[in-house]
């Protein structure tokens, strides 16, 4: 039998009208104070801004890359929802946990109202950008690598269920352990205060979001047939490595798009050891969901080893 925690699942439902973000629009219509000043983007987040050669720049050339960096974060997370986290959502609101049980199909979703809100919040932040800081040009900014990973997976699977429950396992990974990362953007005092603020409403959905997804997985994993069960036990290592992977193809693309002079060569030198961003990602969450599954000794993944940087 399962051991998720359905009293705790009914709470978070019954507190979904007082505390989801979709719930309280306005808060989020309310445009806050602009400072032109401001950077969009943390630099903390920039894995190179302290780069000799990025500090020469002329200060509304370090701007840019900050305001870019900022557009590009939210386009991907855009595309996590759509492309990742909702397809997953949609599976197993549809085809695994249809049943007598209504607390747990409403949780789910409740939860993919909040997804969906959260992308116009995030193209409602990048209109925002555009228009605050006169931007008339575009880039091509490439997708995630962990988006990249998914699709290079599923390239590879035969079976419909397949596909859909390498979805679910990364949708997990990736809602379970996101908060590590809105903690940053939405307790950095020195971005605009609008940014932070879309970081902050993001966040406060995804704190309940962890403790929905930590225990429906318990019901998924329940449900699923031995053959499914092994899959997904032997799909989630590649969804875990995925999200700790190094990615600065984002970066750089904009260094080149922004035309700063040895662009390649100062993402080369991130790459050295020694000099990676203390950025990481918590999977505490995600190994106790591991432990609780009964499944931890099957992973092919070493927790004590994943606060890695991840760009």
């Amino acid at each position: 039998m399962t051991n998720a925690n359905k009293a705790l699942i009914a709470q978070l439902n019954n507190a979904w009208p007082r505390r989801a973000t979709v719930c309280d629009m306005a808060k989020f219509r309310v445009e806050g104070e602009f400072d032109a000043s401001r950077p969009d983007y943390p630099v903390a987040l920039v894995p190179f801004f302290e780069h000799d050669a990025i500090q020469r720049l002329d200060d509304p050339v370090k701007h840019a890359i900050l305001t870019w960096g900022w557009i590009g974060y939210n386009r991907r997370t855009v595309a996590a929802e759509d492309h990742v986290v909702n397809p997953a959502l949609n599976y197993l609101a549809s085809e695994i946990l249809p049943g007598d049980d209504w607390v747990f199909t409403e949780s789910i979703r409740q939860t993919l109202i909040d997804e969906h809100y959260h992308t116009l919040m995030h193209l409602g932040a990048i209109q925002r950008t555009r228009r605050q800081r006169q931007i008339d040009i575009d880039m091509d900014l490439p997708m995630s690598v962990t988006y990249r990973e998914l699709e290079a997976l599923k390239a590879t699977l035969v079976e419909p269920w397949e596909k859909q429950l390498a979805a679910v396992a990364f949708a997990t990974v990736a809602e379970i352990s996101v908060n590590a990362f809105l903690d940053i953007l939405a307790d950095d005092e020195t971005i605009q205060p609008q940014n932070r603020s879309v970081a902050q409403l993001h966040n406060r959905d995804e704190y309940a979001h962890s403790k929905t997804l930590g225990e429906i997985s318990k019901v998924v994993f329940h449900r699923l047939n031995p053959k499914q069960k092994a899959f997904f036990v032997a799909t989630l290592p590649f969804a875990l490595r995925a999200f700790v992977a190094q990615d600065f193809s984002m970066w750089e693309a904009i260094l080149q798009q922004l035309k700063v002079p040895n662009g390649v060569d100062i993402i080369c030198d991130c790459r050295q050891p020694g000099r990676e961003s203390a950025l990481t990602r918590d999977y505490s969450g995600l190994h106790r969901l591991a432990d609780e599954l009964g499944i931890l000794g099957e992973l092919n993944f070493e927790f004590a080893g994943a606060a890695q940087p991840a760009h």
